[in-house]
């Protein structure tokens, strides 16, 4: 399965512009989790990027932003969490037969 994060605007001319980053597997529960969480108890979420260098000192933006999340499909939420604990659970269960061979 694979996740991904989509921002999503329009132009002046009304045409959609958006771009898709990639969230790595092992990282879906927790982005999920960080999801249900700012769902759940409806705090806003602030969005900024960092800038590290290449000797580690990390800049924060001048660009930052707050939204709050809505559920267009609580139900789908939930199956999609479940899918990525079960896949979880089906790749630990493949570890542990591999190590007992």
């Amino acid at each position: 399965m694979k996740l991904r994060l989509v921002l999503k605007t329009t132009t002046k001319k009304n045409k959609e512009v958006m771009i898709k980053f990639n969230i790595a597997p092992s990282k879906h529960l927790g982005f999920i989790n960080f999801i249900n969480l700012a769902l759940n108890q409806g705090n806003p979420v602030t969005l900024y990027f960092e800038k590290i260098s290449k000797t580690g000192v990390r800049e924060e933006s001048k660009i930052a932003g707050t939204f709050k999340f809505e559920g267009r499909d609580d139900k789908n939420l939930t199956e999609l969490e479940e899918e990525i604990k079960n896949d979880r659970a089906m790749k630990k269960k493949q570890k542990q037969k591999q190590k007992r061979k």
